[in-house]
C-alpha cells in the first residue's frame, strides 16, 4: 500500500482530508495541548509548537510519507485534526486519528474516519482496518462504530503502551461489507454541518 505520488485528497460534505502543510501548526499546536488529546492519545504532554512543526516537517516530502497514508482533517479552511492508515503490507492497515476540540462531537471525525476506509478499500486494496483505543474512550467507541467498526467485547489487557504506562484497550475492526453508506453519514443527528 505504500503510495505513489502525493496525498489524495478526500472530501465529503464539509469535510476535506489533504496532505499536511506547515500552516497547520498552530492549530496542530492548540488542539494537543488540549487535556483530553493528552489523556486519550500519545502525543507528547506537554505538547509544545516544536513537536507540531517537527511531526508536519517530517511528514511532508520526506521519505517516511511513503510509510503509511496521512491526512490532515480540513473543514472550512481550517486544520481540523489528523488521520492515518498503518498498513501491514498484506490487507490490514490499522486507523488512526486525532479531532480538534473545535470539530468535536459534529460527526467531522466520524465522516474523516469514513473517507480513509473508504479510500483504504477501494484504492488501497485493503480486507480489513483495525482501530483501537484506551479503555474508557467512548467518544473514539461511539465514532468507528457509526462508521461500521465492529467493537469487541472483551478488553484486550495491557495491550498499549501511553505515557510509560501498559493500559488496557478496546479493540476493533471493519470489513468492505460492514462500511455504512455515505448517505447514512451526510444525514442525521450526527451529520456535520
Amino acid at each position: 500500500m505504500a503510495r505513489q505520488g502525493p496525498t489524495p485528497t478526500l472530501q465529503a460534505g464539509p469535510v476535506t482530508l489533504r496532505g499536511l502543510h506547515l500552516d497547520d501548526v498552530e492549530d496542530m499546536t492548540l488542539a494537543c495541548q488540549d487535556p483530553e488529546t493528552a489523556r486519550w492519545t500519545t502525543v507528547p504532554s506537554p505538547y509544545e509548537r516544536e513537536h507540531a512543526l517537527a511531526f508536519v516537517e517530517r511528514r511532508t516530502g520526506t521519505p517516511v510519507d511513503t510509510e503509511r497514508e496521512r491526512w490532515g482533517i480540513e473543514v472550512g479552511g481550517r486544520w481540523c485534526g489528523n488521520i492515518s492508515l498503518r498498513p501491514d503490507d498484506a490487507g490490514l492497515a490499522e486507523i488512526g486519528y486525532l479531532v480538534a476540540p473545535w470539530a468535536r462531537r459534529q460527526g467531522v471525525g466520524s465522516l474523516a474516519v469514513w473517507l480513509v476506509c473508504d479510500w483504504g478499500f477501494r484504492e488501497g486494496g485493503l480486507e480489513v482496518i483495525t482501530w483501537h483505543a484506551v479503555v474508557g474512550n467512548g467518544a473514539s467507541k461511539r465514532l468507528v462504530e457509526r462508521v461500521g467498526f465492529h467493537v469487541y467485547a472483551d478488553i484486550a489487557r495491557r495491550r498499549m503502551l501511553h505515557h510509560g504506562e501498559r493500559v488496557d484497550v478496546w479493540m476493533g475492526d471493519l470489513l468492505p461489507d460492514d462500511l455504512v453508506s455515505l448517505d447514512s453519514m451526510l444525514s442525521g443527528p450526527e451529520a456535520p454541518a
